[in-house]
């Protein structure tokens, strides 16, 4: 789905919001994955969310935020995870409840 992206605008847009609206963003992305939107969607999703990690961090001043970009990390992370294992994630009935949870908790964190 997400072939015909152009992450490059994507990451232009992005990187011109400010922290706030980066943040905001990534966790909309999060709330939308874990409201258990349509799959195609909440892969595209998942992606879309790892590259504005990826996007985000390079501009933080690590010697005030290191521990927020830490935590970005594991994000990160975790978002890798749930790509690889995609659809054995949604082979067990307590999965998905997982990932609404947890995205719901970084939700939360983003917006702490």
């Amino acid at each position: 789905m997400y072939h015909s992206i152009n992450w490059d605008l994507l990451k232009s847009h992005y990187l011109q919001a400010n922290r706030a609206t980066q943040l905001d963003s990534l966790a909309l992305n999060l709330m939308r994955i874990g409201s258990g939107t349509d799959d195609s969607v909440a892969q595209y999703l998942v992606r879309e969310s790892q590259f504005f990690i990826e996007w985000i961090i390079p501009d933080m001043d690590l010697e005030t935020d290191i521990t927020f970009a830490s935590e970005l990390v594991d994000l990160q992370r975790l978002l890798s995870r749930w790509k690889l294992s995609w659809s054995d994630l949604w082979l067990n009935e307590k999965e998905p409840q997982e990932v609404a949870m947890l995205a719901q908790q970084w939700c939360n964190y983003i917006h702490g």
